[in-house]
């Protein structure tokens, strides 16, 4: 790493330092970016050293330049939904050049075939280094690479977008929930944080979203002009299909879990807005009539605020539902198996962007019941039963026809697979590559203009 101490400002080398066949740039900065007059101006020492994984070569085509912040992490949601688009996305359009920037430290899963890595080394405070990371780093390294002419488009697949950008800018938005819900707001530091995203993304050239239900909620809070946000559907992986054999699938559960069918299956987070209490009070009363049945719950509660994380236990107790309730973690590899072998899948959730547990479920051939609240409805379509959030009788009068009724089941997974079988990365990759491309072609169409 190189330390260049005696800055009084951002310092972009326009040499390049080599190490065998590695590019090597620096960026040093000293300590917090403050924005004045376009000039980054710093204190104290905070130094960014990146480190290209090959030569990057010049080719035709559009450059695309992506914060690959969440491509570590490839078991949250961001972080599939970037393994998921960015294969499809240098399938459709070989033509680009796709760079992702990469924070160093964690352990890097092998990028995609076609996309070139860049990874950034930030000294300092991990909060602070992240916010250098988006800030400064994304669009610097980006304008930087824009040098060779190249149409030139930063994408920011979550919702941190540049404050400032010689580039024109895409960010996705998945959701609003840390705007619109006020146990998610979080800290001052929290608070302070998504003021400057938001801030942000009114400045960002387009918007993507996962919904229509999403799209109208940026719509709304945000003001943005409706050409300016573009919905592309997720859709569940190719790991998400129906069990060959059920029975098998059942017993594996049996066997690691402890958990036997009949069993009705919940994934996707302990938050407030996922709104277990719901589930637990509606399994309450179906356990009068069938008391075989269980619930099995995967994860645990992220924290410990109880105002974010319900008590879940304490709810199972009061409830005396202690020897029907499985809580249980499930990894990554076993999350289609859970699905196959579940009688039936609940989602009570109270706020969705999208809503992928249930998509995945129905792929799986899993009978579904879900909230009748924000994308859910626009997710399931008429492939799952739906029910208001806080009818608790209304969850146990469809939970309890579900686990009596084998030919509504049957219907049920017969006309989820058919939905599931209607969202693609495909397509999410096909309507973001023609934002991408259209982005990309106007700043250059407008550059000429200008010239």
């Amino acid at each position: 790493m190189v330390y260049l101490p005696f800055c009084q400002q951002v310092l972009w080398r326009a040499g390049d330092y080599h190490t065998g066949d590695r590019l090597c740039q620096t960026l040093c900065v000293e300590r917090l970016l403050q924005l004045r007059q376009n000039r980054l101006l710093l204190q104290e020492d905070t130094a960014i050293t990146i480190t290209p994984s090959s030569r990057m070569v010049e080719e035709s085509g559009v450059q695309i330049v992506i914060n690959g912040s969440f491509w570590p992490q490839p078991s949250v949601g961001i972080g599939q939904y970037l393994h998921h688009l960015l294969p499809w996305l240098h399938r459709l359009a070989p033509q680009h050049r796709y760079a992702m920037l990469l924070p160093a430290g964690a352990a890097l899963p092998a990028a995609p075939v076609g996309i070139e890595t860049i990874t950034v080394k930030i000294s300092g405070p991990r909060q602070i280094a992240k916010v250098i990371f988006e800030q400064i780093a994304v669009p610097a390294i980006a304008a930087r690479l824009a040098r060779n002419g190249q149409p030139t488009v930063i994408f920011v697949p979550y919702f941190a977008p540049p404050l400032r950008s010689r580039l024109p800018v895409v960010t996705t938005i998945g959701d609003l929930i840390p705007l619109l819900l006020p146990a998610y707001r979080g800290s001052w530091l929290v608070r302070a944080y998504m003021a400057l995203a938001r801030r942000a993304a009114l400045r960002s050239t387009h918007v993507m979203t996962f919904s229509n239900f999403s799209r109208s909620a940026i719509l709304n809070y945000l003001g943005l002009p409706p050409e300016r946000v573009t919905v592309a559907y997720l859709a569940a992986g190719e790991q998400y299909r129906p069990a060959a054999d059920r029975a098998a699938a059942q017993a594996l559960v049996a066997a690691r879990y402890g958990v036997h069918p009949p069993f009705i299956y919940y994934v996707g987070g302990l938050d407030e807005r996922k709104n277990l209490p719901t589930l637990l009070r509606a399994f309450a009363l179906v356990r009068n009539r069938h008391q075989r049945v269980t619930l099995a719950i995967a994860g645990r509660a992220l924290g410990r605020d109880p105002r974010l994380f319900p008590d879940i236990d304490a709810l199972i107790a009061d409830l005396d539902l202690g020897a029907a309730v499985r809580r249980i973690d499930v990894p990554v590899a076993d999350g289609p198996l859970l699905y196959q072998a579940c009688t039936i899948f609940a989602y009570p959730s109270r706020y969705e962007g999208f809503g992928l547990p249930p998509l995945e479920a129905m792929a799986c051939g899993a009978p579904v019941i879900v909230s009748d609240a924000s994308s859910l409805p626009e997710v399931t379509g008429a492939a799952a039963i739906r029910i208001a959030p806080d009818d608790i009788a209304g969850w146990a009068t469809a939970i309890n026809r579900l686990l009596e009724d084998e030919a509504l089941r049957d219907d049920l997974s017969t006309r989820g697979l058919a939905r599931a079988a209607s969202f693609s990365y495909q397509r999410t990759a096909e309507t973001t590559l023609a934002v991408l491309e259209q982005v990309a072609g106007e700043r250059a169409h407008l550059r000429k203009a200008v010239r």
